[in-house]
């Protein structure tokens, strides 16, 4: 399964909006310039599994991938015990002292492939309703018998995972604490670190040992997948259980999961959890690399060194060239490393709270760090801090009216590569 188009009404801040995902058998531009079918279509790029998600801290990343995840599960969205924020859009209230909009709509055109049974494309329609303090989801949608597999975990079908900015492991703790599942639902919890803070994530000495024992197939590919992953970075994943812990090794040196950084926990964190579910996910007959569906990082740069930001998304993507993936971060490095195909950006017109969501022609692939962030991108101006900003308008100021010690300054200034705004 992937998600070709989200339309959402009424929630949070989009009042209505229609936004258009890129995956591994979207129909792209073909290479003929009097090919009449490449009207409306993107130019193909190196990572078409890839969607990256740009805005300003509130302007609705977050909630896209909430969306998505609940649109996936269809008619069992309401059953997911999901921990759900107010979806609804505030509105002011009316003069009769009434809230002029008590409802929200999300509608997701879903692709199928054989993993999910295959056939026509199938339409997810929820409807948010609010009534006081309480919210509730509503499957408006059709095919219902089509989603009979949404109720179970146990199939390969509509497989989605999300994590959030919070996700975590509890590296270090026993196998009887170290993500114990908060619901029976499994595929519930697959979508639960994106809508719940601070979700214990799976981590690999909870689950790798037993596939070990009974899959030593699946294992082998889970050791490679995880070594894939980890390629950017300076450590290895040797496949060595001690004290109830993985081990990685670096230098010579084998380093448990728990002494590893924050920001190497965090990515083996959200990479476990996600392979943990691929292998009981994935169909029996397929490698793990074929495995499809969607999976969603809310800030896939956490904690990450601008070194792995340049080079992260394109190792996932190309580790798992079948799932369909949508990012969403603040990094200059992580867009740069992208082309305009893959990249939305999110703006909110903050006199009306409402945002827009635009696919700019513009290409960032390859640019610097600071050229990024001056694209209508970022929508800065300059990446200097404002107290270095306004010293040299001053001196601009002084050397207008003959200061020539301003004017050596600004000289100086220019010499070092700053540039001097008019």
């Amino acid at each position: 399964m992937y998600i070709d188009r989200l339309q959402l009404t009424d929630v949070r801040t989009f009042v209505k909006d229609d936004l258009q995902f890129v995956h591994p058998d979207s129909e792209f531009r073909s290479g003929r310039r009097d090919d009449e079918r490449n009207e409306g279509l993107l130019a193909r790029p190196k990572l078409p599994n890839v969607n990256l998600l740009l805005g300003d801290n509130g302007s609705g990343k977050t909630t896209v991938l909430q969306a998505i995840a609940l649109a996936t599960l269809g008619p069992a969205a309401s059953e997911a015990q999901l921990p759900l924020r107010p979806l609804v859009r505030f509105q002011p209230e009316s003069s009769k002292g009434k809230a002029s909009s008590l409802k929200a709509a999300i509608r997701a055109r879903l692709r199928l492939h054989e993993q999910d049974g295959g056939g026509r494309p199938l339409i997810s329609r929820l409807e948010i309703s609010r009534r006081g303090e309480l919210e509730s989801v509503r499957f408006r949608g059709e095919d219902e018998k089509r989603w009979l597999p949404v109720f179970e975990s146990q199939n390969e079908a509509f497989f989605c995972a999300c994590y959030g900015a919070t996700r975590r492991i509890d590296a270090g703790e026993s196998l009887e604490r170290g993500a114990k599942p908060k619901s029976r639902f499994l595929r519930g919890q697959r979508s639960q670190s994106i809508f719940q803070d601070s979700f214990g994530l799976y981590p690999l000495a909870w689950w790798l040992p037993e596939l070990k024992a009974t899959n030593p197939g699946r294992y082998a590919q889970v050791v490679d997948m995880t070594n894939q992953f980890l390629s950017p970075a300076d450590f290895h994943f040797t496949g060595e259980l001690r004290n109830r812990e993985y081990l990685f090794e670096r230098g010579g040196t084998l380093i448990p999961l728990s002494s590893m950084s924050d920001g190497y926990r965090a990515f083996v964190g959200w990479i476990s959890d996600l392979l943990y579910h691929i292998c009981y996910g994935c169909p029996s007959e397929k490698k793990l690399v074929e495995s499809s569906g969607i999976v969603m990082v809310d800030e896939i740069d956490l904690h990450l060194h601008p070194r792995w930001q340049m080079r992260v998304v394109e190792t996932v993507a190309t580790t798992l060239p079948r799932m369909q993936f949508i990012f969403t971060s603040h990094s200059p490095l992580v867009a740069g490393s992208l082309e305009w195909m893959n990249i939305l950006t999110m703006k909110i017109d903050s006199s009306k709270n409402d945002t827009k969501v635009k696919r700019l022609e513009r290409s960032v692939h390859g640019l610097d760090a600071d050229q990024v962030l001056l694209t209508e991108f970022f929508g800065l101006s300059t990446t200097r801090a404002p107290g270095k900003v306004a010293e040299l308008r001053d001196l601009q100021r002084k050397a207008r009216h003959g200061d020539k010690d301003a004017t050596r300054q600004i000289i100086l200034a220019m010499a070092q590569g700053t540039e001097v705004a008019e």
